[in-house]
């Protein structure tokens, strides 16, 4: 049996913390805590953990943990805070966020250099079928490229720079790759003919078409919730079952039209359409109903991302971004009509904007006058057709057309 070290379960705590996999991330944190309880830094990220699956009162139990043993520790009490703003104890929250100020405007010494990126370009010599790349998936492990009408899907190992490339030879169900997605365990990769599931360990493909019974062929985006996966498709959206591979269409959203991107904030499933008319609908778990939100036409990705202390959906449309607030679905406008958007991430820190003519980055940070957002163009593609971008913990990974995919490595 391998030991592992309290370094290793930390480090593979954040990482699965970064992706999404709370519930794996929490176990990795209550390793660490059963050989070092009074590891604050641990606590305070085992509560994030928990704020992901919306247990904010065992969450807030871990924030007092780490302030117990570390009263200055600044994850936790902007953790606390937003756990209470949640659970609409807003005086304690207020309380928390002073004693945010207080810690940051005693912090002494010389600000820390700004984080600069390592680039590297990935193109046809390291493996690509295409340097015109259409879909983007990585995690700390592996980065996955999809070429869209053709071409299949590209797998890279970030460990040994090796790439392997997937066709329908080797079982996809198409090689009109439109999707990817990356669970702890596999990848899931929507196609024009159906969905595909490889096995990331055994490396086996599973196939869920119309000839299986999903009854969809295109589909666009994928959301893992578990073993259900929420399918945005042609026909609207689906959930599927893996372990059985039953699909059901759910009913009552907008009629004859396409889902094409997904975001899910635990309850609500947000569908995003390339079309004129109903683009964004939010689909409620519990109730089985849609709602159509009106952000304007031609959603082209959605993402979760904080906001004036809580995080909101980000929309992204052609002219630009729409910030929604997820309860009472209020708006804010941040237009970008001379650069056409493309897609939308969170990176590293900020949240990366794709465009036809280069990348775009948007910061939020707080300002004695209330939280201030700030767009910067950049020079990454700068004049060139930025297709689509995508993010792990430490890298940011940018579809440059006709120059393939740029990677900034970020030091953990």
């Amino acid at each position: 049996m391998i030991h592992r070290t309290t370094s290793q379960w930390h480090e593979d705590g954040v990482s699965l913390l970064d992706s999404g996999f709370f519930d794996s991330a929490i176990r990795c944190f209550d390793e660490v805590l059963q050989v070092e309880p009074a590891n604050a830094r641990a606590w305070a990220l085992k509560a994030t953990a928990l704020t992901g699956l919306e247990r904010y009162d065992e969450a807030i139990e871990c924030f007092d943990k780490a302030l117990e043993i570390d009263h200055v520790n600044v994850l936790a009490w902007k953790g606390k805070a937003l756990s209470l703003a949640t659970l609409g104890r807003e005086e304690e929250a207020a309380q928390c966020q002073e004693e945010v100020k207080r810690i940051t405007r005693g912090a002494e010494g010389p600000p820390s250099e700004e984080k600069k990126p390592m680039p590297r370009i990935y193109g046809t010599a390291d493996g690509l079928v295409s340097d015109a790349v259409r879909g983007l998936a990585a995690d700390e492990q592996e980065a996955w490229f999809a070429y869209g009408k053709d071409g299949g899907v590209t797998r890279l190992s970030l460990i040994d720079e090796q790439s392997t490339t997937y066709t329908v030879a080797d079982g996809l169900t198409s090689d009109a790759v439109t999707c990817v997605v990356l669970s702890e365990k596999d990848a899931w990769l929507g196609t024009d003919r159906g969905l595909s599931r490889f096995d990331r360990e055994t490396e086996k493909w599973t196939a869920y078409t119309p000839d299986t019974g999903l009854p969809a062929e295109m589909v666009n985006d994928i959301i893992v919730d578990g073993e259900l996966l929420w399918l945005g498709t042609e026909r609207g959206l689906l959930v599927l079952d893996s372990l059985t591979g039953r699909a059901v269409l759910c009913r009552g959203g907008p009629e004859s039209v396409g889902i094409d991107c997904l975001l899910s904030d635990g309850h609500r499933v947000w569908c995003g359409a390339d079309e004129e008319n109903v683009a964004l609908s939010v689909f409620e778990k519990q109730t089985d109903t849609f709602e159509a939100v009106d952000v304007g036409p031609f959603v082209q990705g959605l993402e979760l991302f904080p906001r004036k202390g809580e995080e909101k959906v980000w929309v992204a449309h052609r002219d630009g971004i729409t910030i929604v607030d997820r309860v009472t679905h209020e708006t804010e406008e941040i237009a970008l009509r001379t650069m056409i958007v493309t897609g939308i991430a969170v990176g590293v820190e900020d949240l990366l904007v794709s465009t036809a003519r280069g990348l775009a980055m948007v910061t939020a940070h707080e300002a004695e006058a209330g939280q201030h957002v700030m767009v910067k163009r950049t020079d990454v593609g700068r004049g060139l057709y930025v297709s689509t971008v995508c993010a792990s913990r430490t890298r940011e990974w940018i579809a440059i057309e006709d120059q393939g995919v740029l990677s900034l490595s970020y030091s953990s």
